[in-house]
């Protein structure tokens, strides 16, 4: 059974707190235009962080072995994708496909543990 403390509170506010934070160091260093590089894939590892702990606190027991499964499931369902579309794997796109997936990913399972989190607490 979950308990509601300020960490838990630091918890549910950490995604958009990395979200806005890699927003600005982006803006500020001039990244998107040097070298393509967005808020997202900055705040991807800060996430896989989140996910530990919220998974943690919540069942006592990391989730971060599961995501990282469907992290590879996903790395290959890309590749196969690419190959069949494209007939070729071209290695750029496919990392950034990959990554921004990544991010997809990892935003939604760390949503769906907070919204977990918070039914246990309540109930």
């Amino acid at each position: 059974m979950p308990t509601f403390n300020a960490m838990m509170l630091f918890w549910y506010m950490f995604p958009f707190v990395i979200y806005l934070l890699s927003s600005i160091i982006t803006k500020k260093m001039g990244l998107y235009t040097r070298y393509g590089i967005k808020a997202p894939d900055i705040s991807i590892p800060f996430f896989l962080i989140g996910i530990h702990y919220v998974s943690v606190g919540t069942f006592d027991e990391s989730f971060l072995p599961y995501v990282f499964l469907m992290i590879f499931l996903v790395g290959m369902i890309v590749a196969v994708f690419q190959t069949y579309h494209f007939k070729e794997i071209n290695y750029r796109r496919y990392f950034k496909m990959f990554w921004r997936i990544i991010f997809l990913v990892t935003l939604l399972v760390y949503i769906l543990l907070i919204i977990v989190s918070i039914i246990m607490f309540l109930r």
